[in-house]
C-alpha cells in the first residue's frame, strides 16, 4: 500500500504542497467528505454481508436447518466454533496480505470469496459439509474487520477514524434485525431444485455479497494519492495529512521489530483482552438473541420482528458514541458509560422473570456489547504508528478478540434451557471485565501522555540518527496517545 503512494507522489512533493496550501482545512474537509461518499458505502457493505454471512446460521437453524442436518446435541455449537478456528488463526496473515495489496485488490478479493462459499452453503446435506464451509467461510473473514480498519487508516486520521468505524460497525446490529427479517422473507420463496427455506437465505444472501465483494474493486482506490474522484491538489493533501500522522514519508517494509512494537504494546494488549471480553457479549447476543427471545414465549415471526428494535437501539447508541468519541479526542470514557449498561442487561435477564422486563434488558445488553468492541479496534489504531504497526496491532486485537467469539458460541446450550443462566452468567462476567481493563487503559494513557509531556521518554531519542528517531513510531517522545 505505502509502496504504491510513493510511486506516485514523492515526499517533497507532499511536505511542500502541504505547506503551500492556503486553506488545508478547506481542502482537507472536502477530501473527507469525498472519501465518506467513495469509500465508506462499499466498505460498510462488505462488513454488513460479512456479518449477515457470519451470523445467518442461528436464524436458518430455527427455519429448518437442524432438522434437515440433525443438529443435535452440541452439533450446532460445533459448527459455530469451526468458524471461529480460522477466524482467530489467520487474522494477522490477512491484514499483512492487506497491507502488500491493498484494500482495492484484497477486500475484493475477501468479499466474492465468502459471497461464493454462503453460496455454496446452501448446497451441503450433512452436518460434516455444513463444518467444512464454515472453517473456509472464517478463513476468508478474517480479514475483513481489521482489514477495513486499516484500510480507512490509510485514507483519514486519527481522531477522524472513531466516527467511520462506528458508522460502517454500526450495522453490525443493523444486520441483526435486517438478517433477521431478510431470512424470514428468503425462507418463503418456492422451493426451485434443491434448494428451499433455510437454504434460500444462504443462496441470495451469498449472491448478493458476491456482487458487493466484485463492485468493491471498481469502487476502492489504490491510495489517497491515487483517488480519481480527488482534484490533484486533493489527492496531494490526502496523502501528506496521512504521511505526517505516521511520522513518516518513506516506504515501509516488514520487519520484525514492527511485528515486536505491535504486539508487545501495554496498550494494544489491553485494548486486545477487553475486545475479547466485549465480542463474548457481541457474538452471544448476535448468535443467540433469538434463543433468547424464544425462552419470552414469541412465534419464529414475532421472534424476528422483536429483534428488531434492541438492534436499531444499539445502532443508534453506537454511531453516537463513535462521533462524540471523535469530536473529544476521547475513547476510554466514552467507552466506560456504555459498557455497564451490558452488566446491568444480563444482571436482568438472571434475577427477573417479568417478559416485559427481560425484553427491556436485550436493550441494555446490546448498548454496550455492540458499541464498544469496534472502537476498541480504531482505539488501537489510534494509538500505532507506522502502516505496517497498525496492519499488525489491528489484526491482533481483533484476533484475540475472536477468542471471545468462540467462547461465545458455547455460552448458551440446549442442556441449559430455557433459563440458559449460565451463558447470562459467563457474559455478565466478561461485561465486568472489560469494564475493569477499560479503566486501567484510560488512566495508563493519560499517565503515559503525562510522562511525555514532562520529557520523561526524551531518553529514547540518544544516539540516534534522525531517520531512526521518525521510525519510533508510537514510541515517539513526541507521540501522544488518545485516552
Amino acid at each position: 500500500m505505502s509502496e504504491k503512494l510513493s510511486e506516485t507522489i514523492t515526499p517533497s512533493e507532499m511536505c511542500d504542497e502541504s505547506a503551500n496550501s492556503e486553506d488545508t482545512s478547506a481542502i482537507e474537509a472536502s477530501i473527507r467528505r469525498k472519501f465518506d461518499l467513495g469509500i465508506m458505502p462499499i466498505v460498510t457493505f462488505i462488513f454488513l454481508f460479512a456479518f449477515i454471512d457470519r451470523s445467518n446460521t442461528g436464524n436458518a437453524r430455527l427455519l429448518g436447518m437442524a432438522k434437515d442436518l440433525q443438529l443435535t446435541g452440541f452439533r450446532f455449537n460445533i459448527v459455530l466454533s469451526a468458524f471461529y478456528t480460522t477466524y482467530i488463526l489467520l487474522e494477522v496473515p490477512s491484514n499483512m496480505m492487506c497491507k502488500k495489496f491493498g484494500p482495492k485488490i484484497w477486500l475484493s478479493f475477501l468479499g466474492a470469496g465468502f459471497g461464493i462459499v454462503a453460496m455454496l452453503t446452501s448446497t451441503v446435506s450433512s452436518f460434516e459439509g455444513l463444518v467444512a464451509t464454515r472453517v473456509v467461510l472464517g478463513m476468508l473473514e478474517a480479514g475483513v474487520m481489521p482489514g477495513i480498519v486499516f484500510s480507512l487508516s490509510c485514507f483519514y486520521r486519527r481522531h477522524e477514524l472513531g466516527a467511520r468505524v462506528g458508522f460502517y460497525a454500526s450495522v453490525a446490529p443493523l444486520s441483526g434485525a435486517f438478517g433477521g427479517l431478510l431470512a424470514t422473507g428468503l425462507s418463503r420463496i418456492p422451493p426451485w431444485g434443491i434448494i428451499h427455506t433455510w437454504r434460500n437465505i444462504f443462496f441470495f444472501e451469498g449472491m448478493m455479497t458476491f456482487v458487493v465483494g466484485v463492485s468493491a474493486f471498481f469502487l476502492i482506490p489504490r491510495s489517497p494519492g491515487t483517488a480519481s474522484f480527488l482534484a490533484p491538489d486533493e489527492r496531494l493533501v490526502a496523502a501528506s495529512r496521512i504521511a505526517s500522522e505516521l511520522q513518516c514519508v518513506n516506504p515501509e517494509k516488514f520487519e520484525f521489530r514492527h511485528f515486536k512494537r505491535a504486539v508487545c504494546s501495554i496498550n494494544t494488549n489491553l485494548m486486545a483482552v477487553a475486545c475479547c471480553c466485549t465480542l463474548i457479549t457481541m457474538t452471544s447476543m448476535s448468535l443467540f438473541l433469538p434463543t433468547i427471545l424464544n425462552t419470552m414465549g414469541f412465534t419464529a415471526i414475532r421472534r424476528q420482528l422483536m429483534s428488531v428494535p434492541p438492534y436499531a437501539w444499539s445502532t443508534v447508541v453506537c454511531l453516537c458514541i463513535s462521533q462524540v468519541s471523535d469530536r473529544t479526542k476521547s475513547r476510554g470514557l466514552w467507552l466506560l458509560l456504555c459498557m455497564p449498561f451490558t452488566f446491568v442487561g444480563f444482571l436482568l435477564l438472571i434475577t427477573v422473570q417479568n417478559v416485559a422486563v427481560r425484553y427491556f434488558a436485550t436493550f441494555l445488553c446490546l448498548t454496550g456489547a455492540f458499541t464498544v468492541s469496534p472502537l476498541l479496534v480504531a482505539w488501537t489504531v489510534d494509538n500505532s504508528a507506522g502502516h505496517t504497526v497498525r496492519a499488525i496491532a489491528s489484526a491482533y486485537v481483533v484476533s484475540i478478540a475472536n477468542l471471545g467469539g468462540l467462547i461465545a458460541t458455547w455460552t448458551y446450550l440446549l442442556p441449559d434451557a430455557p433459563k440458559y443462566i449460565k451463558g447470562h452468567w459467563i457474559n455478565l462476567g466478561a461485561a465486568i471485565l472489560c469494564c475493569s481493563l477499560l479503566a486501567i487503559a484510560t488512566v495508563y494513557l493519560r499517565w503515559e501522555n503525562r510522562q511525555r509531556a514532562l520529557g520523561k521518554r526524551a531518553w529514547r531519542l540518544e544516539g540516534l540518527s534522525e531517520d531512526e528517531q521518525n521510525s519510533l513510531g508510537h514510541s515517539h517522545p513526541d507521540f501522544r496517545f488518545t485516552p
